[in-house]
């Protein structure tokens, strides 16, 4: 679990900011896992923010 809050910072820096509508400046909804040399094996941003990612293959990646 990530959260941003405070700065926003992942959320700029990976493309994540919300840019319109009355949740402008928040960030999507995604789930990343990454392996122990930090490269990535899945990604997954959902398209509305009250969708959860599918966790099932997010496990399966690992």
């Amino acid at each position: 679990m990530l959260s941003d809050f405070n700065t926003g910072k992942f959320g700029t820096d990976n493309g994540l900011q919300i840019t319109d509508g009355p949740l402008t400046g928040l960030n999507s909804r995604c789930i990343i896992v990454l392996d122990e040399n930090n490269t990535i094996l899945h990604t997954e941003q959902v398209t509305e923010t009250v969708d959860e990612p599918n966790y099932d293959a997010a496990l399966a990646a690992l």
